[in-house]
């Protein structure tokens, strides 16, 4: 089809794509020194973290039997453990690497060595019954366990005895060996042996210990497997499956191949970029989990974090959804109507009570985003009751912040400052005139800080509470609601009046140049990874407002290592890449295409070889911190908080798919984040049945044809769609589209409904 019979125009408005670079470069030269990695299943409710030494550890206490009042960390008391110690001759064989099973499974594979002797040690979680493509869960009560394989391997001219020393202990109680089983005192599994490749198996450390010895002939292999079944009594280990390792491997290869296969397709010529965003998925999915009541929860990690937070829950939420992940995604999102308060109060983390004013506007963000991307009415009809509950909440709160500083106010009435467990350091309060308001009037009440900021009252609060309020509009205007939708109009448009005017008294307050979009009011210099979320999602700046321009300026300045310091608790010491990619956003929306880029790969070296992150990464531990707490007291490149951190895995595959297709206004725009060194001669991108807000699914797919040649096919899948195709060369270049004259333009708009594909050619 000709360019001409597509109902087109050519923009001549140049979008920054910066010099061509080398493609993305997956080397972790960041990763930080403690980390850890994790094996589970989906929406499971048995997270087994693997340590550097390749020890497995877990934690008995899932949400299922999480009493209501404990406190955040709960679940970081690993009372559940198997150490694997391994031997040649008498020389320990330390673990020296690790990575993903074929790059992108979520098993994890730890080498070691000693002299001539190589161990491998695959650990996976599989559920025997499951069949490929079902997302299993505990609920059924299906015999899921965790498996290990011992592989040795022996390169010398001689035989090798070597040695596997089994210890561990279940709820906190040690392990004893029973014949080929480790079982605690209470008669449940901590581990068992069952292929031991002709290894004599005997109990040690009065049989607290279970060794298995086994001779490797010289230039062969042997392979030992360990089954950890999950919360199982000794006394049914007959009712386990009985399939032979392989077969159970193939069978967790083949779930996860299903699972894959369901979701939308992305395949980029870098494979272990397409690797680490199919692994990021896979752990958004097994950091989900059931409580007892049957409410699928999206957590923020394995342990200290394994709690939920309606910020996170929106960009974890939404990772599913643009993955093809809808269900999974629908119930995360209806377990926030479970623990809405009363009087609409969505805040912190149910067992915390902490108040944190942005978890409103992630519960309600996350609600519209479900509803934009599957287009169901009916289920927005149930969802809105919550929404409307939230926004007025918000609108009758505000009046709060009204209050303070102002004469005559009796004592009775005056705003409270809510119980907070935990201090960062005090908000500024600088003097006011007679008369004058607060540097916060019309925000919300004073809250919980997060993020390296005071307690107080965070600008980044108030961003997403103020969307929640917008969202709320759109859902009353969509189900017809008129009434409804007119007074939420007129609070968005009151309260985000206050947002700037406050925005703009802060500004008064900075010390640097230029000035910049702050973090809070009267404390502009604090942490701001949060304050980006004023561009991206809510949109009540646009990218190019110069107040963002100045943060990003003052971003810039203030790098190491290639991401942004001053992002939360480690203040200029630290580093956070799992929210490095929540700001690139913005630099992809002002069409700074390669900054977006960099940052993509800064903070992919800061993942750990297994594709997962920890929170914050230390990198100069001699710089200021924001707060003086306990976890910022580190060593360089050691981390903070919980690994894998969920936002991370979910930006990654939020911002991987932002740089393919994102949404704007109605308008889809295609590859606005892929610089030509991602598609090398030769070479193809491919981004198939890609789920986007406008409903439906859309495709495209860039040819690298020839070193003058590329093609770029798009695919509406039958429904009219506006476009905007970012071309991935750089700015200036000039280029034939189609069978038109040559161009120095850097965007195609386009208008289809049925598939179409453009030559693009170069002089």
């Amino acid at each position: 089809m000709l360019l001409r019979r597509t109902l087109f125009y050519i923009c001549g408005i140049f979008l920054a794509a910066g010099a061509v670079s080398a493609q993305v470069v997956i080397d972790h030269r960041y990763t930080n020194t403690d980390a850890q990695s994790l094996i589970g299943l989906p929406m499971g409710s048995h997270k087994t973290i693997v340590d550097k030494q390749g020890d497995l550890k877990w934690s008995q206490w899932s949400l299922k039997r999480k009493p209501l009042d404990t406190p955040i960390g709960f679940s970081d008391q690993m009372d559940g453990e198997l150490a694997i110690q391994a031997y040649a001759g008498g020389d320990p064989l330390n673990v020296t690497s690790q990575q993903l099973y074929r790059g992108r499974y979520p098993f994890i594979v730890s080498s070691a060595q000693a002299g001539g002797v190589r161990l491998e040690e695959l650990d996976f979680a599989v559920d025997p019954e499951a069949r490929p493509g079902e997302i299993p869960t505990t609920r059924s009560g299906a015999r899921a366990f965790d498996a290990v394989r011992l592989t040795f391997t022996n390169d010398g001219k001689a035989a090798a005895e070597v040695t596997v020393k089994l210890s561990g202990r279940e709820r906190n109680l040690p392990g004893h060996a029973i014949g080929h089983t480790l079982e605690n005192g209470a008669g449940e599994d901590v581990a068992l042996v069952t292929e031991t490749a002709g290894a004599a198996v005997t109990a040690e450390d009065g049989g607290l210990t279970l060794a298995m010895r086994v001779t490797v002939p010289a230039g062969a292999g042997k392979s030992l497997w360990i089954e950890l079944p999950y919360e199982w009594p000794a006394a049914r280990n007959g009712e386990l499956s009985q399939a032979s390792g392989e077969t159970l491997l193939g069978q967790a290869v083949a779930q996860w191949d299903g699972l894959w296969a369901q979701a939308a397709r992305v395949e980029l010529p870098e494979k272990a970029l397409t690797d680490f965003y199919y692994s990021s998925i896979a752990y958004v999915l097994i950091l989900t989990e059931y409580d007892a009541r049957g409410d699928l929860w999206a957590l923020d990690g394995p342990a200290v974090y394994r709690q939920y937070w309606g910020r996170g829950e929106y960009f974890q939420a939404r990772a599913m959804e643009v993955a093809g992940f809808m269900e999974p995604a629908r119930e995360s999102v209806e377990h926030a109507f479970h623990i809405i308060n009363d009087d609409g109060e969505w805040d912190f983390p149910p067992t915390s009570g902490w108040p944190a004013w942005d978890n409103s506007g992630g519960n309600a963000a996350a609600v519209w985003d479900y509803y934009q991307f599957s287009r169901d009415k009916q289920w927005l009809t149930r969802a809105y009751p919550y929404l409307l509950q939230a926004a007025g909440w918000i609108r009758d709160h505000r009046e709060e912040s009204t209050l303070e500083g102002v004469e005559g106010v009796p004592p009775g009435a005056r705003p409270i400052h809510r119980q907070i467990p935990s201090r960062c350091r005090p908000e500024p309060d600088p003097p006011l005139k007679p008369g004058e308001k607060t540097y916060w009037y019309g925000l919300l009440p004073w809250s919980y800080g997060d993020s390296g900021l005071p307690e107080g009252h965070s600008f980044s609060h108030n961003f997403l509470a103020d969307y929640a309020v917008h969202v709320t509009s759109e859902a009353a205007t969509v189900l017809g609601h008129p009434h409804d939708a007119a007074w939420l109009d007129h609070e968005y448009a009151d309260y985000t009046s206050a947002i700037r005017e406050d925005v703009n008294r802060a500004v008064t307050l900075e010390t640097t140049t230029p000035a910049y979009l702050p973090a809070m009011p009267t404390y502009p210099q604090g942490a701001y990874s949060q304050t980006f979320l004023a561009v991206y999602p809510t949109g009540l700046y646009a990218p190019e407002d110069p107040l963002v321009t100045g943060l990003i300026t003052r971003m810039e300045r203030e790098e190491k290592q290639g991401l942004p310091t001053n992002v939360a608790w480690a203040g200029y010491a630290g580093v956070w890449a799992g929210e490095s990619m929540n700001m690139a956003e913005t630099y992809l929306l002002r069409g700074e295409r390669q900054k977006a880029v960099d940052m993509l790969t800064a903070a992919i070296n800061h993942s750990y070889t297994t594709n997962v992150w920890k929170e914050e990464i230390l990198v100069d531990v001699d710089a200021p911190r924001a707060c003086d707490t306990p976890h910022s007291k580190h060593t360089n490149m050691q981390g903070t908080g919980d690994m894998p951190e969920a936002w991370a895995n979910a930006n990654l595959v939020l911002l991987l798919r932002d740089m393919l297709v994102n949404e704007r206004e109605g308008t889809l725009h295609l590859l606005p984040g892929v610089p030509a060194s991602w598609v090398p001669e030769g070479t193809t991108l491919r981004l198939d049945d890609a789920p986007v807000t406008t409903g439906g699914t859309v495709s495209v797919q860039v040819e690298h044809v020839s070193a003058k040649l590329w093609r770029i096919s798009i695919d509406p899948h039958g429904v009219l769609r506006r476009f905007v195709v970012h071309l991935p060369f750089e700015p200036g270049t000039r280029v034939r589209i189609g069978d038109q004259g040559a161009t120095t333009a850097s965007v195609i708009n386009l208008s289809l409904n049925k598939a179409y594909t453009v030559e693009l050619t170069l002089p």
